[in-house]
This record gives C-alpha cells, structure tokens and sequence, in this order.
C-alpha cells in the first residue's frame, strides 16, 4: 500500500480508499472474518491516515452491526478516529471533508441506540448536523429516519410517524424505505392505530420488490396487530414452530416474552429450552445478546427448584439490562413478563410498581394503560 500524505485527504482519494475496502471485505461475510483483518490493517496503516481512518470507520460498523468487539476497543477506536480528525483540522460545514464528522458521529449515534440510550443518540444525530449542514451522510432522508428509530425508541409514536413520513417524501432508497415503513408499522401498531397498519401492511405486500426478510416482518408484525386487537397470542404462537418462516433467533426470543406476558401459561411449553436452542447450528443469538441474556435469567426464575431469593436476584439483572434494549416493544414484553412473573411468585407490591413502568410507556405510546393489548385484567387489578 502506497503512502498517502495529508494534503492528499481529498473527496475522491476517501470515496476510491472506500471502494477498495469493499472489494477487500467482499470474501469475508461475517464479522469473525473481517474483524482480524481490519484490526490489523489499522495497526499497519499508521502512516496512511486516511487508510487508517476508514478501516476504523469499517470496524465500527461492523461491531454496531454485528458485535464482536469489546468496550475497550471501540472506544479505542473511536478516540483515534477522532485524533486522525481533530490533525486535518477539517472545518465543521465549510470543509469538502466534513462529512467525515458526520460519519463518525452517525455511528456513535447508532452505538448510543443499541446500547438503549436514545437521548444521546439524539444529540449525536444533531452533531452531525452541525458538522455537515444541509448535506448530511446519507442525506436528509436518512437523518429523519434516525430521529424516527430514536423517537420511537423513547416512546414518541406520532413524532417517529411524522419523521418517517418526512423521509419518504423526500425518498429513500427501496431498503431503507422498506425499513422505515416498517417502523411506521410499529409505531401504528403500539399507538393502537391498527386500521392504518393493515392499510399500509397490505401496501408494502404488493410491493413485488420486497425481500423475503422484509416480507417475514411485516407478516410478523400482523400477528403482533392480531394479538392487540384479539387480545390472545394463539395465532402468533401457531407460527412458532421448525416447519415455518418465523423460527428464527429474534422471533423466537420474542415469543419467549409473549408467551410470559399473557395472563395465563398454555403456551409456556411450546418452545424448547433456550439453552437447547442455543445449541442448534442455525440459530445465532450473537446479535440480540441483551435479549437472549435476559430471556435466560427469565426462563431460570419460573425453576421453583431455585429459592426464592436468588430468582429474585435474576430479576434484578433483567431490570439492570432492559432499558438497554433498542426496540420499545421489547422493553415493554419484557416488563410485562416480569409483571407476571412477579404477580405469579407473590411479590405483589414489587409485580406493581413494575406495571407502573409498563403503564406509564404504554400511555405515552397510545394514551392508555396497554400498548400490547394482552394485559387488560391488570388495568382494573386491585393491588391491595
């Protein structure tokens, strides 16, 4: 690799740097393989700086993505990140190389958001900005549908619809349109605007472009709707088996809590054990470690083998962890299932307060007491 001097930290110089690093990825799909590569390139690089800068960028998106890295690392990477900045001395808005800013904080951004702090993803999102202007990484489209995800995320459902709304007016790209569309699902869904969910869900089904993947989650997103306006997670549960679309890690994690956030236990035998799933070659629960964690510590407090006590103490790490969760409905399964769980284990008082939180989350999503739909026996509960 030839040297590249600082003067020569050019728009095109960046965008040819970026397309070689594409090229040299593309025969290693997953994050076990880049990561070894990448971590030694930005060791030999230090005297290529803008080579060494979008390595660092790579390795960070990749970890946001996939994980693999740990903490140390990447605030390693991101303090020499921006040293190999703060020395170009690239000038916020006005500079050609600007948008390098952005990009930085765009991940630190979405680094924020999975480790569930959107507030601070927030201000990140307005760093990038201030940094780059009108003309954002991503563009003005992409810059609305991060605040949507952070809005929604702090239990704001109209103002992630409005973001994502203003996004499609301006245009998207057909993956990220299909995502965002998605959220606004959501978002209609946990706001209890479920008329417009199927009106739009219909919609995104006619599209003939939409990935596999893509159609898997809004049918699954009709089942979450089913369960909301029936009230019973029948239909979504007689999905959960090996023989359908919807065995996969994150739909069945997500099961896990339905089946413990409803008021009786019929389906609470329907999955295997977790620590059997994990065993299976192609489940991967890598990518949802917060959510698979606490589903563990959840599936070992119903053992009434272990003493009270220490159950309780399982508890105590799923309420340390779930507000680390990136997605607001997930939050909600998982206070919901500690609800009953509570309730079940007659710690009533503490069962309470935790319907408190879940209350409160759901209010703010769709004026009342139930975002989820399948709790409406302990709206008229009488604690005493």
């Amino acid at each position: 690799m030839s040297k590249v001097s600082g003067k020569l930290w050019k728009r095109e110089n960046i965008d040819q740097i970026k397309a070689r690093i594409r090229t040299e990825l593309a025969p290693m799909p997953t994050a076990q393989e880049r990561f070894p590569f990448l971590l030694d390139q930005i060791a030999k690089a230090e005297e290529q700086e803008p080579d060494r800068l979008l390595y660092i960028l790579t390795a960070l998106h990749t970890h946001i993505r996939e994980g693999g890295l740990s903490d140390t690392q990447v605030k390693e990477l991101f303090n020499l990140a921006e040293a190999l900045l703060t020395l170009q001395n690239i000038k916020p808005k006005v500079s050609d190389l600007a948008f390098l800013l952005g990009e930085l904080h765009i991940l630190q951004a979405q680094l924020h958001m999975n480790e569930g702090e959107p507030l601070l993803a927030c201000i990140e999102q307005q760093l990038v900005e201030q940094f780059c202007g009108a003309e954002p990484p991503g563009g003005k489209a992409f810059q609305y549908v991060s605040l949507a995800r952070m809005s929604l995320r702090m239990g704001e459902a109209s103002v992630a619809m409005e973001y994502i709304d203003r996004a499609l007016t301006i245009g998207l790209d057909p993956n990220l349109q299909t995502s965002a569309s998605i959220m606004k699902l959501r978002a209609l869904r946990l706001s209890h605007q479920c008329e417009a969910a199927d009106e739009l869900s219909a919609r995104l089904l006619r599209m003939e472009a939409t990935d596999p993947r893509w159609v898997r989650e809004i049918q699954w997103e009709e089942l979450c709707r089913k369960a909301l306006t029936l009230g019973s997670i029948d239909s979504l549960m007689e999905q959960m088996n090996p023989r359908r679309d919807f065995y996969h890690a994150s739909y069945i994690l997500e099961s896990f809590f339905w089946v413990r956030a409803v008021a009786n236990l019929q389906w609470i035998d329907h999955l295997p054990k977790l620590k059997s799933l994990a065993q299976k070659k192609n489940l991967s629960f890598k990518t949802s470690s917060v959510y698979h964690r606490s589903a563990m510590y959840m599936e070992r407090a119903y053992d009434k083998e272990i003493p009270l006590a220490h159950r309780l103490l399982l508890v105590k790490k799923i309420v340390q962890s779930v507000y680390s969760l990136p997605d607001i409905d997930k939050i909600l399964l998982v206070l919901l299932a500690l609800v009953r769980w509570l309730i079940r284990s007659q710690c009533r008082d503490l069962g309470r307060i935790v319907y408190t939180e879940y209350a409160n989350l759901s209010q703010r999503l769709c004026k009342g007491p139930d975002a989820l739909g399948i709790a409406p026996d302990l709206t008229t509960k009488v604690w005493r």
